[in-house]
């Protein structure tokens, strides 16, 4: 099934082959989950968004886009820290299932951090890719219906589906769904001012950087 994966650090692929390995230790979990949870926000963050940024020259997009990152970031660990607490295994176990699930490996048998994905979300992505780096022009304002697609399925994924497996009660249910709206909303508003604001050379980057981020 194709999807999105972006290389973890060395500390974070070990932590979570550490978490898999002993799911069904006796030995408390819950603070290599915590872990594990706050560095995959800051890793994701910085493969999709701050990594990218780094092809644009200095102007006002780039700022939007250096802002966006920083705010899902803080938004994020912020929300984590309140909804992460101490926890029996048998809880912490799904978790450890959740990034187990999110763990994959490229063509090249190299492992990956990500999420399945729409095969034609991937399709029109790699399309849209192609035609840039190739230097065609494409309908920017049907890229970021994409952008907003995949944006959402990362949201979905890595903060509602996660959270889930937090056996959280109703008030922390309460603020994480909050939290995703959010962040969600914001995505979608940079985006919107984002990708129209373009240039050519600009979304050839995004194009080159973001093809090796999708696997069909």
């Amino acid at each position: 099934m194709p999807f999105f994966g972006f290389t973890p650090s060395e500390g974070l692929l070990n932590d979570i082959q550490t978490g898999i390995a002993n799911k069904n230790s006796s030995e408390p979990l819950y603070l290599l989950r915590d872990k594990i949870a706050l560095q995959l926000n800051e890793e994701i963050i910085d493969n999709v968004l701050i990594q990218l940024v780094q092809h644009f020259p200095a102007s006002e997009k780039r700022d939007t886009a250096e802002k966006l990152a920083g705010y899902v970031k803080s938004t994020v660990a912020v929300l984590l820290k309140q909804l992460l607490s101490k926890a029996p295994n048998d809880v912490v176990k799904q978790s450890v299932e959740f990034s187990e699930k999110s763990l994959f490996k490229d063509p090249q048998g190299q492992y990956k951090v990500g999420v399945n994905l729409d095969a034609g979300l991937v399709t029109n992505l790699k399309h849209n890719f192609t035609e840039l780096e190739a230097g065609n022009d494409i309908n920017k304002a049907a890229l970021a219906e994409l952008y907003k697609q995949f944006g959402d399925a990362m949201i979905k994924h890595f903060m509602s589906d996660f959270n889930k497996t937090l056996d959280l009660g109703m008030i922390k249910r309460k603020a994480a769904d909050i939290g995703a709206a959010a962040v969600t909303k914001a995505v979608h508003i940079a985006i919107d001012k984002l990708i129209p604001s373009l240039n050519r050379t600009e979304l050839k980057a995004m194009a080159e950087y973001h093809d090796g981020l999708f696997f069909n």
